[in-house]
């Protein structure tokens, strides 16, 4: 690894705690050459495509925080497949100002997708404990649109720019990965664990009594739905969906690794104190002295793809919001009005290009079929009997 600032360090796998130099790593990566990039490229483009078309058909039928949620996965995808373009086998620092921007983004895409779920949740809880029985005024309705804005933009924002306070470097640069962000200090589990585990554990509590609710009234809910204009049977259970993803994939990910951070002690950069900005901004708390917020990291792939651990952790950063494009595409992506779209889509390439559809009535002839045998011969010439 290289240090781009005032200093060079060619070390195993990045440790603020032990910046002793050592002899690199001989260029074999039996671990990394298990994993294939283009499959990572590809898997991050389709996650853009499957997170942001859904949104294509239903733009008024959905609600900010699905909206916000698909948007937040999105920007996620979308930059990390740029990245594992430009820093495809070179940690070169070309567009600094990228991942200045890109790191931030990334920050607020994990707290901005625990956020719209809960709002998601809370939506659900009112809408199951009310039943229908509560009508909102235009004033109202701006309200709640403002407040979902807050919860879903602004405060991801917000911690976007209180993550500087834990920030020792400027940025990493990971071959393959790309840009990433870099924390230290017991403020880290305040300004990057704190928010979504709120978040997430307020999910855990809302799903399950919007379920029992749900279930003892459903008669009720029945009702509601049939007379509703903006909440279905369907689009009730599609939300649930969301909800039930956060408490039960969003949840445990960020409990391991909330626990791993804190079960490595002293090797984890986020278990020692915050003494001062100084302290934290120049030398890394002393760990790593010579460097700043101003430095950057690069970290080669031959140094973290010879550890299991630093594979799992590369290539999970990679996929999981992949995973949440896929899931947000099956729940969302499936639905009849978008099967609609994908018929007119299919008809309208042919279409296009001069194909003429053949529709059922060009099908039709004066042929007439009939199975009873006396109705035939009544049918049939008097001069051919």
């Amino acid at each position: 690894m290289s240090v781009h600032d005032s200093s060079c360090l060619d070390c195993a796998f990045y440790s603020a705690f032990d910046a002793t130099p050592r002899p690199p790593h001989k260029d074999t990566r039996p671990l990394l050459d298990i994993t294939c990039l283009s499959e990572s490229k590809t898997g991050n483009f389709m996650g853009v495509i499957l997170a942001l078309l859904p949104l294509v058909s239903q733009i008024r039928k959905l609600s900010l925080a699905v909206w916000g949620y698909a948007i937040w996965i999105a920007v996620y995808c979308f930059q990390l497949f740029v990245n594992s373009i430009i820093w495809y086998k070179n940690v070169d620092i070309t567009i600094p100002v990228w991942c200045d921007i890109v790191t931030k983004l990334q920050t607020g895409a994990g707290i901005g997708t625990r956020i719209c779920a809960l709002v998601i949740c809370a939506k659900l809880y009112k809408v199951t404990r009310l039943r229908g029985s509560f009508e909102f005024s235009k004033e109202e309705k701006r309200k709640v649109v403002i407040y979902e804005l807050l919860l879903i933009v602004a405060f991801p924002v917000l911690i976007m720019a209180l993550s500087v306070i834990s920030q020792p470097f400027r940025f990493e640069i990971i071959e393959e990965e790309g840009c990433t962000t870099s924390v230290y200090s017991y403020v880290g589990y305040a300004i990057h664990y704190g928010p979504s585990l709120i978040s997430s554990l307020a999910c855990v509590i809302l799903a399950p009594l919007t379920t029992r609710t749900f279930l003892r009234h459903r008669k009720e809910m029945k009702g509601f739905f049939s007379t509703s204009q903006e909440m279905t049977y369907n689009r009730y259970n599609r939300l649930m969906v969301i909800a039930y993803f956060d408490v039960l994939f969003n949840l445990p990910v960020l409990m391991v690794s909330l626990v791993t951070s804190i079960l490595e002690g002293n090797k984890s950069p986020l278990n020692f104190p915050f003494k001062s900005w100084k302290n934290v901004h120049e030398g890394e708390g002393g760990n790593a002295p010579g460097l700043s917020l101003s430095s950057i990291l690069q970290v080669p792939a031959n140094t973290w793809g010879m550890d299991t651990w630093g594979v799992f952790v590369v290539k999970w950063d990679e996929w999981l919001y992949v995973v949440h494009a896929i899931m947000f595409f099956c729940v969302f992506g499936t639905t009849p009005e978008m099967r609609r779209y994908y018929r007119n889509l299919f008809r309208f390439v042919p279409n296009r290009c001069g194909t003429r559809r053949v529709s059922d009535t060009d099908t039709l002839s004066d042929v007439q079929f009939i199975s009873n045998p006396d109705q035939r011969m009544e049918s049939i010439p008097a001069s051919l009997k």
